[in-house]
Parts: C-alpha cells; sequence; structure tokens
C-alpha cells in the first residue's frame, strides 16, 4: 500500500476511545497540541491486540486511519518521522514527545 504517516495512539493491551472531540487512552485524556481540529466523530472504546497498533494522523477529521482501517500490524510500521516540514510554521525537528 501506499506509505502513510500517523501516530502511534495505542499499543497492545491499551483501550482507545474517541468521544466528544477528546481521544482517550486507558482512560486519560490527551493532550494534543499537535492536532489540527479536535475530532468530530466518536469511536471505540476498542483493546488494541497483542501484535497490533492504534494509528491516527493529526489532521483527525480527513485523515484515513486505524478509526477507519482497524489496527495495523506491527510489521506495517516501517520508520519514524524524525521532522515536520508542514505546515511550514511548525517546520523543525520533532522532539520531546515522543524521547
Amino acid at each position: 500500500g501506499i506509505p502513510l504517516i500517523k501516530r502511534v495512539i495505542g499499543l497492545p493491551g491499551d483501550t482507545v476511545l474517541i468521544k466528544g472531540g477528546i481521544v482517550h487512552v486507558n482512560g486519560q485524556s490527551l493532550q494534543e497540541s499537535y492536532i489540527k481540529e479536535k475530532p468530530n466523530y466518536n469511536y471505540g472504546p476498542v483493546t488494541v491486540p497483542s501484535g497490533k497498533l492504534f494509528m491516527m494522523g493529526d489532521n483527525r477529521n480527513k485523515s484515513f486511519d486505524s478509526h477507519d482501517w482497524g489496527f495495523e500490524d506491527f510489521s506495517g510500521v516501517v520508520g519514524k518521522a524524525d521532522w515536520i516540514y508542514w505546515p511550514l510554521e511548525h517546520f523543525g525537528n520533532i522532539k520531546g514527545e515522543r524521547d
């Protein structure tokens, strides 16, 4: 398939719920300063199976991601993003959020 850049939101065993514009993982709401806008849909709760990941794009309402196509196999991950190049006002090295 076509390579996509998504964030890992849920690891195996995590419970993911999207409700009221907030993403919750294991009952904790995520503080997502990096998203374009809050999700305008509800999803879950779902528990991420063994060997799988729950992925979401930062443009929550236009992203083709796990809320559409389900869980991703670990084998489907081919790398990690190190730089933001768009939008230009956010251009730079990705640091702090996953280190």
